[in-house]
């Protein structure tokens, strides 16, 4: 079975899809896990998940080369 962990939650998709894009780059399996109440557009959150082997690979990443997201 395999453990997932968040790098990143955020506000919106398109960050999240930046995140993961950035690790993709870098050979690391991210999935986006939309929380985000479909009733209400502006309610909930957006993480980007890897699995728990990448974790501290994938935060140096972000760290060293965060992407543009503000």
């Amino acid at each position: 079975m395999i453990s997932w962990r968040a790098v990143y939650d955020g506000p919106s998709e398109w960050q999240a899809e930046l995140v993961k894009s950035v690790l993709e780059e870098h050979d690391i399996n991210a999935v986006v896990l939309n929380l985000r109440d479909r009733s209400y557009d502006n309610f909930g959150r957006v993480r980007v998940m890897v699995e728990e082997g990448d974790y501290e690979q994938a935060m140096m990443y972000l760290r060293l080369s965060p992407p543009d997201i503000g």
